[in-house]
């Protein structure tokens, strides 16, 4: 009896969560794609490389999906389970909150193993190797301008093209403003780009120049004119997972990454109460709220990991902590426990 019970509650759940988590992962994966679009409009990236990339953003993806996925996926659960009376048949059945709570534990367990390998062994090792994919793609990109299009850019140049071919580029103009007392402005009929050693170079091809400060101005013409850039690429040292959240204890902002990440690894145990609370209702006094009930609990999980994560304050993370379980035993014992 217990067995089938126990497969009948873990078959719905695997339901309900799929139902959550498919559609959810593959929004949020659209959103990351924004990333990617961004990075390969600067530089020419192949369809293995943008793969590659994305690849490197999957441990973060799934860090936003799981959690609020397993929370929507308990809360429609109990829920349905709830509305439709089954739950209240298996009470009668003999079967206590206790045992229902039990048959979830090795689940709940699971997902909060899964979440930690991701947040603390692979989200170092993907955060590391996307620092240095753009820097390399960076270093080994060709200059990428579009014609009759603004707020493009070469260093610290702003750069305009009135058209471009085979050859390079036609009628172009580069500004220099950066610095208030110092501008420069380069005109052209033509210009080429290259990459020479890991450098950024843009030629320009007769044309007119004029550089000025507070006390001069010059002018002059050319029939050549080779302008660098010089990305920040260098060889990065790559870090083990150990040696990178060791750094949390003299780094404030990566110590509330960590904590933050420990708060929503172990999420799945500690807004269990709270979910179960609010999820399981006797349908004869109650009404289903699983909207509600999502929308809270997330609130109780992510408001606090928030603060933790800003403040990568110990003191406020084991507050926190002890808030959201000990007000979840405390909603299901009065909505629940001592109902069934």
């Amino acid at each position: 009896m217990a067995r089938r019970t126990r497969r009948y509650i873990l078959n719905n759940f695997a339901k309900s969560f799929l139902l959550v988590f498919l559609p959810f992962l593959l929004i949020v994966s659209l959103v990351f794609l924004v990333q990617v679009s961004i990075l390969s409009s600067r530089i020419n990236l192949s369809s293995g490389e943008l793969l590659q990339f994305f690849s490197y953003l999957l441990p973060e993806i799934l860090l936003y999906t799981i959690p609020f996925s397993l929370v929507a996926a308990l809360s429609n659960l109990f829920s349905r389970l709830s509305e439709e009376n089954e739950l209240v048949a298996l009470f009668a059945l003999g079967h206590s909150p206790r045992r229902i709570f039990a048959f979830m534990m090795p689940v709940l367990l699971l997902f909060s193993a899964i979440l930690m390998v991701l947040s603390f062994m692979l989200y170092p090792q993907m955060k590391q190797k996307i620092v240095a994919f753009k820097s390399q793609k960076l270093a080994e990109a060709t200059l990428k301008i579009s014609p009759n299009k603004l707020s493009q850019s070469f260093g610290s140049y702003h750069v305009y093209v009135a058209a471009k071919d085979e050859k390079g580029y036609k009628d172009i103009v580069l500004l220099d403003n950066h610095d208030p007392k110092k501008q420069e402005l380069f005109i052209a009929e033509r210009a080429s780009s290259g990459n020479e050693a890991n450098r950024l170079s843009l030629t320009l091809h007769h044309g007119i120049g004029e550089t000025s400060d507070e006390k001069k101005i010059d002018t002059l013409k050319y029939r050549s004119l080779t302008i660098y850039q010089y990305p920040r690429f260098s060889n990065h040292k790559f870090l083990s997972f150990q040696e990178y959240w060791g750094l949390a204890k003299k780094e404030k902002r990566r110590r509330g990454k960590f904590l933050y990440f420990l708060m929503i690894s172990l999420s799945p145990l500690t807004a269990f109460p709270l979910i179960a609370a609010f999820g399981i209702f006797n349908p004869r006094y109650q009404k289903a709220n699983s909207a509600m009930a999502i929308f809270f609990v997330a609130l109780a999980i992510y408001v606090p990991a928030a603060m933790v994560h800003k403040s990568g304050n110990l003191a406020i993370f084991a507050l926190s902590m002890l808030l959201l379980v000990a007000g979840g035993f405390l909603l299901l014992r009065r909505r629940v426990l001592r109902y069934f």
